[in-house]
């Protein structure tokens, strides 16, 4: 017969994993200050990132950011974060739940 346990442990992991993501964007955006030069990613993660960043924007936190696809723009946009041209050296950039470089 069917397994579910099996299945229902899929499903666990992948709402682990979803949470794990929630955190480490959270934890990144923590990372951004007032006046950085903040690179924005890719990914699941990244989006999740950039949904936390647009919050801390729309309290009051400014930031030069620049994205690394249109589709990240996009969402930055949406978000309330008004992107740049890079023009000078990123302070930190977020790219993905594997690679926070600073």
């Amino acid at each position: 017969g069917l397994q579910y346990p099996a299945a229902m442990n899929i499903d666990n992991r992948s709402s682990r994993n979803t949470e794990y993501k929630q955190r480490v964007a959270e934890a990144a955006a923590r990372l951004v200050f007032d006046g950085m030069r903040v690179g924005l990613g890719s990914g699941s993660t990244a989006e999740l990132f950039v949904r936390e960043l647009g919050q801390r924007v729309a309290h009051g936190l400014r930031i030069h950011a620049v994205a690394s696809s249109e589709r990240t723009a996009e969402l930055a946009r949406t978000c309330g974060i008004t992107l740049g041209d890079l023009e000078v050296e990123l302070d930190i950039a977020i790219d993905g739940a594997d690679a926070v470089d600073r």
